[in-house]
């Protein structure tokens, strides 16, 4: 019983750890979302640019032509840096999904040993059980013979 118990708590830790390891998962998995989003804006931001910088050079605009060249320049930086970050982040969610796999599987574990307990003492009350059941039968056999072999009183 105590077992069961204690098997019952270490349970009841893997599966918060499993949570906890599920809620950083998908933390990281958003942060990757948000890196790969954010790489795809500055491609879009770079070809809005260079369209600015066409367009400038058709009008003649001066100022617009610089302002676009400025956000070329900084989406390009921006597009030099993200491929790394998005790699790093890529890892780190492999390693966090790992580490929430293995937890799930530490708690699966316990829910094997759980199930076992639990298989092993309904066994052992079917048992009790069944001993309980003989024992009533034998004193009610024994009862019976008892009062078969006395006979009629004499007085």
């Amino acid at each position: 019983m105590a077992a069961s118990q204690n098997l019952r708590r270490l349970h009841s830790i893997r599966e918060a750890e499993e949570r906890q390891r599920r809620t950083v998962m998908e933390s990281s998995i958003e942060q990757l979302r948000r890196l790969e989003a954010t790489l795809k804006d500055t491609c879009r931001q770079a070809r809005q640019a260079r369209a600015l910088i066409a367009s400038s050079v058709r009008t003649g605009e001066f100022v617009d032509r610089i302002a676009a060249m400025e956000e070329m320049a900084a989406s390009e930086r921006l597009a030099k840096i993200l491929p790394a970050k998005i790699a790093a982040a890529e890892r780190q969610v492999a390693s966090v999904r790992e580490e929430f796999l293995a937890k799930r599987v530490e708690r699966r574990q316990v829910e094997t040993l759980l199930d076992a307990v639990k298989v092993q003492e309904a066994i052992e009350t079917n048992r009790k059980s069944q001993l309980g059941l003989d024992d009533w039968h034998s004193s009610e056999r024994s009862r019976k013979n008892r009062k078969a072999n006395v006979g009629p009183h004499r007085i």
